[in-house]
Formats: C-alpha cells, sequence, structure tokens
C-alpha cells in the first residue's frame, strides 16, 4: 500500500491548490472571527467592569448619604427634646413668674385691705396655704378681717383656725388657699 500511494499521480492540481486556498480562507476568516469575538468579549468585560465601579460609586454614596442624613435625624431628634425640655423650663418659669406677681400683688394689697387699729403679725405661704395672724384691739376690726380678704382675688376657701382675745388684744388666726392668678 505504501507504493501505492507513493506513485499517486494528480490529475487536477487546480483542484488541490483550490482545496488549499480554502483551508487558508477558512483559517484567515476562523482567527478573524476569534479575534473579533476576542476583542468583543474584552470590551463587554471592560465595559461591565465600568458599570460595576460606577453601581460600586453609587452605592458608596447613597450609604454616605444615607449615614449623614442618619447623624442629622439624630441631631434634630437630640435638639428638639433639648428644645423640648428648654422650653418646658420656660413654661414653668413662667408660671411660677406669674404667681409670684400675683403674691406680691397680693402682699402690696394686705395693708390696705387690713382695717385701721389692726396689724398683721404674721403672712405665711408654704403650698398654696396661707396663715395669717393678725391682732387688733378692737375686735369688730379683726373680725371684719375675714371678709376683707374673701374681696382679694386669688384666695379662697378662708376659714378661721383661732379667734382669742387676751386682756385688750385680740387675736386672729386665719388659713386659706392660694387659687392662683385669676382669669381675665
Amino acid at each position: 500500500m505504501e507504493f501505492q500511494n507513493q506513485y499517486q499521480v494528480n490529475f487536477l492540481p487546480w483542484r488541490q491548490q483550490k482545496i488549499i486556498k480554502k483551508k487558508q480562507t477558512v483559517t484567515i476568516f476562523s482567527i478573524a472571527a476569534f479575534c473579533s469575538v476576542s476583542i468583543a468579549g474584552f470590551f463587554l468585560i471592560l465595559f461591565q467592569h465600568i458599570e460595576i465601579e460606577k453601581k460600586q460609586i453609587t452605592n458608596h454614596s447613597h450609604q454616605q448619604k444615607h449615614h449623614n442624613i442618619q447623624q442629622i435625624k439624630q441631631k434634630t431628634i437630640t435638639q428638639k427634646k433639648h428644645l423640648d425640655k428648654l422650653l418646658a423650663q420656660k413654661n414653668h418659669l413662667d408660671n411660677v413668674m406669674r404667681n409670684n406677681q400675683f403674691l406680691l400683688l397680693v402682699l402690696q394689697n394686705l395693708p390696705s385691705a387690713t382695717p385701721s387699729k389692726s396689724w398683721l403679725t404674721a403672712f405665711q405661704y408654704i403650698d398654696n396655704k396661707i396663715e395669717i395672724r393678725a391682732s387688733s384691739y378692737d375686735f369688730q376690726n379683726v373680725s371684719s378681717l375675714q371678709f376683707t380678704f374673701e374681696k382679694l382675688q386669688g384666695i379662697g376657701d378662708i376659714k378661721v383656725k383661732k379667734l382669742s382675745r387676751i386682756n385688750k388684744l385680740t387675736f386672729l388666726h386665719l388659713t386659706a388657699k392660694y387659687q392662683g392668678e385669676p382669669d381675665e
């Protein structure tokens, strides 16, 4: 068999050249197709990598913004609590100031509310309770003191705790409740 192949004669050399040319064309086309697919794949991978980096940057930016928003939110909540606390203190101090101003007005009116020939010996204000002690040489004057105090606004529930007389001096001990500033 080996001898048969050695002496084989090619009567159609153009066919052999055509086959070689087709093989070269297919090889060149395959190489070109491989190169194009490789380049396209490379660019696809490159663009995907760029998109991934963009998304990571965007994600990082969103996380940073979210973190900043949370910090601002926490700071705002803290400031609001502090502001509420300060407003509550201000309101409390305003109430105390109004009560003190009204009590001052009551104290300023005490001398005019005290009848002549009578005088106050003690005035106590503790826990919205008022205790008044008065003395007089005239029983009528000191006994009218209770009715005079009832006319003062902001003082109510006036009760005589003790009324006594020693020699010519009459002693009166009143208790009352401070009701606060009258409504206008």
